[in-house]
């Protein structure tokens, strides 16, 4: 292979060990004697690849952390486009006898047309992997932003805002469980009734957002199709919030309004229908409810020492 033509000489190779073996060594004291290991900036993301990420393995997010309006998109791992294919192409053993007459003959380039053209598989491409949508809060900061933070604690995990407006210190906490099963945004401030947003959802996915009972928002749809395979994948995804103290309404009939609320915790499920797709009636939404139900359950502390409990291990 290509790495037994490649030799380092010998000096390089002993200098190379011995800096790896260095920063290994360095790592490991650093992580006994100084803070846990993180990526932190100090303003908000402009794009998607300056967005932090959490995830579980099925769920997860890109947080951007604007102080007037926090951005996360959100991922389902199942959510895919298209639906069950059978990508075999019918004419391919017919042609290959063909194909090794051309092969036989030195007529590669005919051999290479004639298997694109009837041995490949149809579609070609695999069903590429789509987004769930988009969870917006909108803030009125009503003031200038100072000390801002953004960061990721590779240790637990856990992605956090921080800044302060007319003297106020807000917090934001986010991570996705791995046990619970829920993506965890918790809102807090050094001053009692002061978190106030409204929240609304968005997604380039044919669907519609609800809000239920006041402080649920629901969201319902239908992947997209691909590579000429239609799309048959049924979503949802829901976004419960409880505030502490304050108050919450419906903001219009895809919005909800959260005002003058110590702290605000919300919980984001999200599941899709790709274990039933021919079935009319699959619906994801008994998986949410349930997760959503036992996540809710729980305070915020325990959610927290769960998800860093079963990270760390």
């Amino acid at each position: 292979g290509a790495g037994e033509n490649f030799s380092m000489p010998l000096l390089p190779r002993v200098l190379f060990a011995a800096l790896t073996a260095f920063v290994i060594f360095q790592s490991g004291r650093a992580a006994e004697t100084a803070s846990p290991l993180t990526l932190w900036y100090q303003q908000a993301a402009k794009v998607w690849t300056e967005a932090l990420p959490i995830g579980n393995g099925r769920l997860g997010a890109m947080i951007f952390g604007g102080a007037e309006r926090e951005h996360l998109q959100l991922n389902e791992g199942t959510l895919w486009a298209g639906s069950p294919y059978d990508p075999d192409n019918t004419n391919a053993l017919a042609a290959l006898p063909e194909v090794r007459k051309l092969v036989f003959a030195g007529k590669y380039d005919d051999a290479a047309k004639l298997i694109g053209d009837k041995m490949m598989a149809v579609p070609l491409r695999q069903m590429p992997y789509e987004t769930l949508g988009d969870l917006f809060l909108d803030f009125s900061t009503n003031g200038t932003v100072t000390d801002y933070r953004r960061d990721l604690d590779l240790d637990t995990a856990v992605a956090t805002v921080s800044y302060t407006v007319n003297g106020i210190h807000f917090k934001r906490e986010m991570f996705a469980s791995p046990v619970d099963h829920v993506i965890v945004v918790r809102l807090t401030a050094d001053k009692p009734g002061q978190i106030s947003f409204t929240a609304g959802m968005a997604t380039p996915q044919k669907a519609s957002v609800t809000v239920e009972n006041s402080n649920l928002l629901v969201m319902n749809g239908v992947n997209g199709k691909a590579q000429g395979v239609a799309g048959a994948l049924k979503f949802q995804a829901r976004v419960l919030m409880l505030p502490l103290d304050g108050k919450i309404s419906a903001a219009g009939a895809d919005k909800i309004s959260v005002a003058d609320a110590d702290s605000v915790t919300l919980l984001i499920a999200a599941a899709t229908s790709y274990k039933n797709y021919h079935d009319v009636s699959g619906n994801p939404e008994a998986i949410i409810k349930k997760q959503l139900a036992a996540a809710g359950e729980k305070n915020f502390d325990d959610l927290l020492a769960a998800h860093i409990a079963a990270y760390q291990k």
